[in-house]
C-alpha cells in the first residue's frame, strides 16, 4: 500500500474520530440546578455565551444514582488522598530545605 493512501485512510480514520468525540461533553461545574415536570435541568457552560443544560429524566436518575454517589465518594476519597500526599511531599520538601 502507498504512503500517500494509509495518509488518506488515516485522515479518514482521524476524522471519524473527531466527529465521535464531539459528542462528548466534559462538565466542569454547574451554574444552576432545577426541577421540572419530571426532569432534572442542570445548566453548564459559561452564561450566556455557551449556556448550556442536562435534562435528565427523575425515574431513570433514581435508578441511577447508587452507582453515581458510589462512584463520586470514591474518585473523591482518591482526589483528597493525592492532595493529602502532595502537602505532605511540599512540607517533607521544605523541612529538608531548612
Amino acid at each position: 500500500m502507498s504512503t500517500i493512501k494509509k495518509l488518506k485512510e488515516e485522515i479518514t480514520k482521524l476524522k471519524a474520530d473527531v466527529q465521535r468525540h464531539k459528542q462528548n461533553t466534559y462538565i466542569h461545574e454547574t451554574h444552576h440546578l432545577q426541577v421540572y415536570d419530571g426532569e432534572v435541568h442542570i445548566g453548564f457552560g459559561s452564561y450566556p455565551d455557551d449556556e448550556r443544560w442536562l435534562v435528565w429524566n427523575v425515574e431513570s436518575l433514581l435508578k441511577d444514582l447508587p452507582f453515581l454517589i458510589s462512584q463520586t465518594v470514591k474518585e473523591n476519597k482518591k482526589m483528597q488522598q493525592m492532595y493529602l500526599d502532595s502537602i505532605i511531599e511540599t512540607g517533607d520538601e521544605i523541612k529538608k530545605e531548612l
